[in-house]
């Protein structure tokens, strides 16, 4: 018994000790961008997560282009229902990223009984704006189209979760009326660290490769910030950021919340991730236990209950 009670408390002082030293390290870099050294701080975590619970179907597609495709990632013991589907977007300056970065994120919330899809998207600057935004709408006809291939997931009850450039697509999404589909199933929206729901940035010393992406005529500025299309359809939206996020991706959080909070008179959901930045916000998830994993498991909750 006493050899027992030494070896959980070994395990539970390795894991915090870990959890400190990622901690520090991140506070240490500050608001640095480094997606390198962030991989090589959590990548032997992720290798080291028990995954036998989730059962994973990779490379399917929503449509021709290469990057048009996603992995499924359902929990292996299912509930008495169909779970939400929780769809990932993925972040990467509008020009990188992909899905198979990002797999801890399916295994994070497959684990907590959520069906997930992990999709990749067209990237700039070959595919420019709204190319990200007619991939998630394609993705979604897809899942409409296909229930029977999802049949762990309620196709009724989608909810959107966008990291960076992948939570500016989302937000397009939900609030650019003409690129949603017909019985889309969407009932939420969590945005996470978005880099230009203002395009007024476009106009100063923004990201290079946000150009790539929203072009270099600022004319068209104004009609491609979601900022000004808040008025219509209000799919409720989770607006979250990290404590070590650039000031831009902050500023951009405080404008959105202040739009919502202007159409609606009352706010909307907000988190700052303390002692996280920019990349480790997602990284983090499947090395252990998450606040904002279960926040955004509160929010889905909310919503559906909402809903009935």
């Amino acid at each position: 018994m006493r050899l027992c009670l030494l070896l959980f408390f070994i395990i539970i002082y390795s894991e915090q000790s870990v959890a400190q030293t990622i901690t520090d390290q991140i506070r240490l870099d500050g608001k640095i961008i480094d997606v390198g050294k962030s991989l090589s701080r959590w990548q032997p975590l992720w290798n080291a997560a028990d995954n036998s619970k989730v059962k994973v179907t990779r490379d399917l597609k929503y449509g021709p282009h290469t990057k048009q495709g996603f992995d499924l990632y359902e929990p292996v013991v299912r509930g008495n229902v169909p779970s939400p589907i929780l769809i990932f977007l993925h972040g990467g300056s509008f020009v990188a990223g992909d899905k198979a970065m990002y797999a801890n994120v399916g295994y994070h919330f497959a684990k907590l009984g959520i069906t997930s899809i992990i999709m990749t998207y067209r990237l700039a600057p070959e595919h420019k704006w709204p190319s990200g935004t007619l991939d998630l709408a394609a993705q979604i006809k897809w899942i409409r189209d296909n229930p029977d291939k999802i049949k762990s997931g309620d196709t009724s009850k989608i909810f959107l979760f966008g990291h960076s450039a992948g939570a500016q697509h989302v937000a397009s999404y939900i609030f650019e009326e003409e690129y949603q589909i017909e019985d889309d199933g969407v009932r939420g929206a969590i945005l996470a660290s978005g880099s230009v729901y203002d395009t007024n940035i476009l106009n100063g010393d923004a990201d290079p490769q946000y150009y790539d992406y929203f072009g270099k005529n600022n004319k068209l500025y104004p009609v491609r910030s979601v900022l000004h299309k808040l008025k219509g359809r209000k799919v409720p939206v989770f607006v979250s950021y990290a404590e070590y996020d650039k000031d831009n991706f902050q500023y951009q959080a405080s404008k959105l919340i202040d739009g919502l909070y202007r159409r609606d008179r009352q706010m909307p959901m907000v988190k700052q991730i303390m002692d996280h930045n920019h990349l480790s916000e997602v990284f983090h998830f499947n090395t252990g236990s998450s606040l904002f994993a279960y926040d955004i498991l509160k929010f889905m909750k909310s919503v559906s209950e909402k809903s009935k």
